[in-house]
């Protein structure tokens, strides 16, 4: 096995973008951010939470994530378009950036929603699937422009997209989801500004699980080898997926088993106002409870 660059399958560097392709999915990207920000902005006024504003935010932020992801997963845009940054050798287009403001930024937060209204294990896992038809929906027709191409040998193709990255996007995008739920007591005051963060954290930890892929993919290694390292990545993504879901639903909990003695009154002490806590399996906040020293507990809200 080798990794000199003569082995590792190099991008197509003399392709070009073709105009009309850009500026449809340009238009059509621009329009959609533009709907998801009026929303964050009608939310912010009838909620006084800036959260949805921030997660689009970090969705811009977490598009500072493609150049190195395309080096690492052979994924290549042309150099000649319209570029929102260049890092590493390689271009990311505006469009792209756009995307990542809807997928990461728009969709993780309406995901937490779901989250925070109750849904079940099953209701999400329908809306992963349905994120993953939307990234296709949107993947395989610019492929076939000729926007950008997943060059090398990618196993379990489908139209010119590996369904290992398909697993990738949505463990990335549902891990930012679950953070913004699980972890609500924190993002209160002015830390609400780290909420711009977590979608560019979420995605680049989701890569951990699809690492076997990536270091196989950037090898000399055959066709078989290739296929089981992308086997391996997905199945891992699909275990994390399930099991994120479970933590966002509340299934499975953050906080350590209490004692059975442990009256249920101290039980609720952990939590303060801004938490989100799990109640008949739905979310809901909890309201301020007083010090152990002091009286009578109220209850939530």
């Amino acid at each position: 096995m080798t990794t000199s660059l003569v082995a590792i399958a190099q991008p197509p560097w003399g392709m070009t973008t073709p105009t009309t392709a850009q500026t449809i999915i340009s238009v059509i990207l621009a329009v959609s951010v533009t709907a998801f920000v009026g929303a964050a902005l009608i939310d912010w006024r009838r909620s006084g939470s800036p959260a949805f504003l921030l997660i689009l935010a970090g969705g811009y932020i977490c598009s500072f994530n493609e150049a190195t992801v395309d080096v690492l997963g052979h994924c290549f845009f042309p150099l000649d378009g319209v570029m929102g940054y260049t890092a590493f050798g390689r271009g990311v287009p505006v469009w792209v950036v756009l995307a990542y403001i809807v997928f990461f930024g728009g969709l993780s937060y309406v995901m937490a929603l779901a989250f925070k209204h109750g849904a079940s294990h099953r209701v999400m896992c329908y809306g992963i699937a349905v994120f993953g038809v939307l990234n296709v929906l949107l993947e395989i027709p610019l492929l076939r422009a000729g926007l950008y191409v997943y060059y090398g040998y990618q196993p379990f193709a489908i139209g010119g997209f590996p369904v290992s990255w398909l697993v990738i996007n949505s463990l990335g995008s549902l891990f930012g989801a679950v953070v913004v739920v699980r972890l609500s007591w924190l993002f209160t005051g002015v830390r609400q500004l780290l909420l711009v963060f977590v979608p560019f954290a979420a995605y680049m930890a989701s890569w951990v699980l699809a690492m076997p892929y990536f270091a196989i993919t950037n090898t000399d290694m055959p066709a078989g080898v290739r296929m089981a390292a992308a086997v391996l990545s997905m199945a891992l993504g699909l275990i994390a997926i399930d099991g994120l879901i479970r933590i966002g639903t509340g299934q499975w909990r953050l906080l350590p088993p209490q004692k059975p003695d442990t009256p249920v009154e101290d039980r609720t002490q952990v939590y303060s106002r801004s938490w989100i806590t799990l109640r008949n399996g739905r979310y809901e906040r909890a309201a301020q409870f007083p010090s152990r020293a002091g009286g009578d507990h109220s209850k939530s809200s």
